[in-house]
Order: C-alpha cells, then sequence, then structure tokens
C-alpha cells in the first residue's frame, strides 16, 4: 500500500504509536536538534535515520534494536546508536583520562613503527587476547625460553572485560608480566578507529587503560590499533595520549584459511636474511596458532640465531619504559606495580550519540556449540578509509548462547540464515565457556 493511498488518520495514528514519535527524541547538537529515540526491535543508527535505541538497548550491526549477544557484543554493535553496547560499558576503575603523558624513550610517540631496531631480536606479537588458549600459549613460550608481546583488548567479542573476576583474564595477564612478557593496548573493544569520532576513540584507548591498571597497578605505553587502521587524526590522538604505535613487518595471516600459507610466508622472510631483525604479526585466539604455528615460528627463529623477546626490546628500551604510572603518567615498570582496587565509577551521563559515520565495520555475531574458533582479518596498513572492509572474517565462539546466529567463514560450508539482530550471515560458528556470545570481526 502507498502512503498517498493511505487515510491521513490512520497514517497519523501509526504514528503516535510509534517509538519514533514526536516527543520521544534526544537533544542532538552534532545531529542538528532532536534525535530520535528507538524502542526494541526498531530501526537505529544510519539504516534507521540515525535513531538512537533507548537506554539498555544495543544497536545491531545491522541496525536493529535489542539486547543479547548478538545485538550488543563488540565490535558489531554500534556504539553511537546503542547506549547498552559492550564497548560502552565503562570499566570500573579510577578515570585515566587526565594522567600525565611525559615523553621518555627512544620509540617515537604517534607514529607508526613497524621494524626492530636491535639486530638479532626477532619479537612475537600476539593480538585480541587474552581467550581461552592464551594459557596454552603461554606454556608453550615459558618451555621455549621465548618472550613475546600480547596487545589485549579489554571487551570484545563477548569474552567479558578483563578486568571482570568472574572472566578469568586477570590472572593470565598478571602471569604474562611475571614470566616476562609484555602487555601493549588494542583498545577496549577492537573498533575501526577510522569509523569513530575522536570522542568515542578516546574512550577505547582510556576503557582500556582503567581495566588494565584495574588488573596490573600500570598501563601500556604501547598500541597497536585493531586492523592496523588509523588515520592521521588517530596517530595524532594516539601521539598525545603517549602511545608508541607497533605494528609490524611480518604477517603470516594466521587468520586467513586456517593458516594455510603462514608456515611459507613465515619460512621465506626468515630465509630470504633480508633482515637482521623482525616484528611478527600472529594472534593468540587463533587454535591453529597456538597448537603448533607459534612452536614452529619459535623453533624456525631460534634455528635462525635470533633471540626472541618483547617489541619494546626489540626497540631497544627496558621494560621500565614498556608502561605508565596511573597517577603520574611517568615511566613504570608493571613487575610488583600490582593491581589497583578502585570504587565504582559515579553514574556517567548520557551517552555521546555522536554518529560514526557508516555505523562502524560490519561483523556478524555469534552462536553457541562446544568447540571455539576465531579468525581474525587485517586490513590495509594505515587505511584512512572509512568504507567497511570486506576482505575475510574473524570469529570468536563461546558457549551460553540460546539460539545459533551465523557469521561469514572462511573456507568452511554452511546455509545461511538471519540472525536476531537481523544479519543475514552464511556459516555456523561454535561456541566455550558460557561467555555468553560469539563474534566475526570484518
Amino acid at each position: 500500500m502507498r502512503l498517498h493511498d493511505t487515510p491521513i488518520a490512520l497514517v497519523a495514528g501509526a504514528l503516535a504509536l510509534s517509538p519514533l514519535a514526536a516527543g520521544h527524541s534526544l537533544e542532538n547538537p552534532a545531529l542538528g536538534g532532536l534525535q530520535r529515540r528507538a524502542g526494541a526491535g526498531s530501526k537505529c543508527g544510519p539504516a534507521g535515520g540515525n535513531a538512537v535505541c533507548d537506554d539498555g538497548l544495543c544497536c545491531s550491526e545491522a541496525g536493529v534494536c535489542g539486547t543479547g549477544g548478538g545485538f550488543c557484543t563488540a565490535p558489531g554493535c554500534l556504539l553511537a546508536f546503542g547506549p547498552a553496547c559492550d564497548g560502552n560499558k565503562r570499566p570500573s576503575g579510577a578515570d585515566t583520562s587526565n594522567t600525565p603523558r611525559p615523553r621518555f624513550g627512544s620509540v617515537p610517540f604517534g607514529v607508526d613503527v613497524s621494524s626492530c631496531t636491535v639486530p638479532g631480536k626477532l619479537a612475537l606479537t600476539f593480538d585480541d587476547g587474552p581467550y581461552i588458549y592464551t594459557s596454552a600459549l603461554l606454556d608453550l613460550l615459558k618451555k621455549k625460553n621465548a618472550r613475546a608481546t600480547f596487545f589485549v583488548t579489554g571487551n570484545n567479542a563477548g569474552k567479558g572485560a578483563i578486568n571482570d573476576p568472574n572472566s578469568g583474564y586477570a590472572p593470565i595477564l598478571q602471569r604474562m608480566i611475571a614470566e616476562g612478557h609484555q602487555i601493549g593496548s588494542h583498545t577496549w573493544s577492537h573498533e575501526n578507529l577510522d569509523s569513530l569520532t575522536p570522542e568515542f576513540r578516546r574512550k577505547q584507548f582510556v576503557y582500556n587503560e582503567i581495566a588494565l591498571v584495574g588488573v596490573l597497578g600500570v598501563f601500556p605505553s604501547y598500541f597497536r590499533p585493531p586492523y592496523t587502521v588509523c588515520n592521521a587524526d588517530c596517530y595524532a590522538e594516539l601521539g598525545a595520549l603517549g602511545y608508541k604505535v607497533v605494528n609490524y613487518d611480518v604477517d603470516p595471516k594466521d587468520w586467513e584459511d586456517g593458516g594455510a600459507k603462514s608456515h611459507q610466508i613465515f619460512t621465506s622472510a626468515i630465509d630470504s636474511g633480508r633482515q637482521s631483525e623482525y616484528l611478527v604479526l600472529a594472534h593468540d585466539v587463533q587454535p591453529f596458532t597456538v597448537d603448533g604455528f607459534a612452536e614452529f615460528m619459535i623453533d624456525k627463529a631460534q634455528a635462525a640465531g635470533f633471540e626472541i623477546v618483547p617489541a619494546g626490546e626489540c626497540l631497544g628500551e627496558p621494560e621500565s619504559q614498556w608502561y605508565r604510572d596511573p597517577k603520574t603518567g611517568a615511566a613504570r615498570s608493571a613487575r610488583g606495580a600490582g593491581p589497583v582496587e578502585e570504587p565504582e565509577p559515579e553514574p556517567s551521563k548520557k551517552p555521546d550519540t555522536t554518529p560514526t559515520g557508516t555505523g562502524g565495520v560490519k561483523r556478524p555475531v555469534i552462536t553457541p556449540t562446544p568447540v571455539p574458533t576465531f579468525k581474525v582479518t587485517e586490513l590495509p596498513r594505515n587505511s584512512t578509509s572509512t568504507a567497511e572492509p570486506t576482505k575475510g572474517s574473524s570469529t570468536i565462539t563461546t558457549a551460553a548462547a540460546a539460539t545459533t546466529t551465523t557469521g561469514t567463514s572462511t573456507g568452511t560450508a554452511s546455509s545461511q540464515e538471519t540472525g536476531a539482530a537481523g544479519v543475514a550471515r552464511p556459516g555456523t560458528f561454535l561456541g566455550l565457556l558460557g561467555l555468553g556470545a560469539a563474534l566475526v570481526l570484518a
């Protein structure tokens, strides 16, 4: 039925019942005045006329308001339009926003650092954890007398916040420090930073700091952008916050096609002899990596005469310059710092509703079953585009969801169905640990 065929009284009645009706709105100067509010099941975000979900609701990647993993899991949930998105949940602890950021060390701040500087050193770096495989990786590193860097996320993929005692990740992070590994920040909820406004980007940096202080007593001065995507404004903001941005010069693609090319890529780099030091990207959320590939890289590198060390060491900085004191911002060792217990923050103001442009990166959501998988797709380095990435997919799965939501999968035959958040996704994912839901990172 076309609108001009509909009686005016009927249209008026429908509008009066709609959650987007006049009077159900939010003042938002960034959007030019009143911003419409949307109830459960209603459209939100760019697909819904930039409507913002009511408090307590999330805006799914497909632009539908609701609750649960299919709607709220980061990074698929649209932060600017879903107040209850996991990525909008501030961790408990003291705010680090106003912590001084003095400069120290030899590594530059706020620029792309992609190569080690100390000959004979090789840095293995692992992104996206901690996760259920990380402890096994730590066992391997200890056995092989190798030390690594972990660029950690705070609350993504439905795994729970890293400083939440119920998530079980705090002891893993503390073990990393005790065994000589380095921890860097990989943001709070693994968003594409180029798709966010400056305020939302800042929350991604600061929220992870707050959580890490609660676990370690310090926060990192080293950072890696998710998907290694960070435009000029993003780098400037990271520089102002005193971050040394470390990327990589070897990507074995352990996230792609089950690591089909990983052995060849790593072997070619080491055997080429083109460098006397390397910075290597990998992921401790990948069973392929933890179940054999990490050991292959360690054995190959050590046989070639490399010492496997954290990124900070391969860049010539001592461990005392890898972290900041949460109060003074001065360089400080993480060893012996200890977690900082702080009271819950006071209730915050209404969430920022500034739009994210494209609404973030498309990442289908998750589902339950007993076996975990986590596929991570990296985007082109230093991209300044806000277009949604389309190459590959990433998945972390967990157990306790009540329905099966599907997501893009690499090399897996599957049927297609539409999840509760309104997204049609091919592929069925598996889950573990009762963490709630699983996620596909585009």
